[in-house]
């Protein structure tokens, strides 16, 4: 009720579907709904998804994956270092959450 709107409610205005996946309905002209210039407006109800991004299993594993994402990821390569460990722990966070993207 983050936004004052049930489950039921957020999803059929903000998520699709595809297969067995459910993803974030990506806004014309923008990258999410929720990003504002001083950052989420849902923080404290950020999904998984979005918190351990761009620590994703396939960015943390894939080089090139993570040089394609700093292309339009404003915070690749800015602030503070965050140590591979702590990325790591991100990425499995996410393979737990969403095991059917990870199934092999």
């Amino acid at each position: 009720m983050f936004l004052g709107m049930t489950p039921r409610e957020f999803e059929k205005k903000f998520v699709y579907r595809t297969r067995h996946r459910m993803r974030l309905r990506v806004p014309r002209g923008k990258s999410c709904h929720f990003l504002r210039e001083g950052g989420c407006s849902i923080h404290p109800a950020k999904p998984t998804q979005c918190r351990t991004f761009p620590f994703w299993p396939e960015m943390v594993q894939v080089w090139s994956e993570w040089r394609k994402t700093a292309r339009y990821c404003p915070g690749i390569g800015t602030g503070p270092l965050v140590q591979l460990e702590t990325a790591r722990k991100q990425a499995n966070e996410m393979k737990e959450a969403h095991p059917l993207l990870y199934e092999k």
